[in-house]
């Protein structure tokens, strides 16, 4: 599989069902191998966009999940938490989906405590940001394939350790609904809910986000999430 965009041929990096064996619910069931999911890094349209871009230390990817399941739980991604970019503070990430629908799993740890568990559910225009000191799991639950975008800073490797330590996130979902990841003890229950459209980034549902890089001031957020407290907080809303 390959994209063309302006001319330009991109390729993707493939992450397979059996990379995924040490995070599913259900490794055994496993049978045979098969391209779990699409991931093109570092997008753009133009030369100017990729220097205006890289100047603001952004990268924009695309992600392609098409549906599948593994034994009784959905296919999803890997899963990882950002690293520190100011004081306590990991980077943030947002992402739009373009096609399908995408159930975002968040997780936040404290003193080696889950203290937190959110799912946004997001459909075709919803953007969806990814606050600080957040892991993530990005969870296909549709019969339909997901196309998702995402802009992030491009100056960190994200840590996937944690979640292959503990074999995925604290909640698989799968034909049954959401069951708890026995091997991270007590945690709490979900939280559901989902994304608002944010006046700060000047986007209404039909736009693109992509359309953000002449203006990438407003991703700001992404790299210096210290300054946009009150931007995190309004990120979601209960269902």
């Amino acid at each position: 599989m390959e994209i063309e965009i302006a001319g330009r041929k991109f390729k993707p990096d493939i992450r397979w069902a059996e990379d995924l064996k040490p995070v599913l619910a259900f490794p055994e069931e496993l049978k045979g191998n098969f391209p779990a999911y699409y991931m093109f890094r570092d997008l753009y349209y133009s030369k100017s966009d990729r220097d205006r871009i890289l100047e603001h230390r952004l990268r924009f990817d695309l992600t392609i999940i098409p549906p599948n399941k593994i034994g009784r739980e959905f296919i999803k991604t890997f899963g990882h938490y950002h690293p520190i970019a100011e004081g306590n503070l990991s980077y943030a990430e947002i992402y739009e989906v373009l096609s399908g629908e995408a159930y975002y799993l968040l997780q936040k740890v404290e003193n080696g405590r889950i203290v937190d568990v959110i799912v946004v559910e997001a459909k075709a225009g919803d953007k969806v940001i990814i606050p600080p000191n957040y892991g993530h799991v990005t969870i296909n639950p549709s019969n339909k394939e997901l196309r998702m975008t995402n802009w992030v800073c491009r100056d960190f490797k994200s840590d996937y350790e944690p979640y292959e330590r503990l074999r995925g996130a604290c909640y698989y979902y799968t034909e049954d609904g959401w069951i708890k990841n026995e091997r991270y003890g007590e945690v709490p229950e979900i939280r559901f809910v989902k994304p608002r459209i944010l006046k700060e980034l000047g986007l209404k549902r039909s736009d693109e986000m992509y359309k953000l890089v002449k203006d990438l001031s407003k991703l700001e957020f992404l790299v210096k999430p210290s300054k946009y407290s009150e931007l995190f907080e309004e990120a979601f809303e209960e269902i």
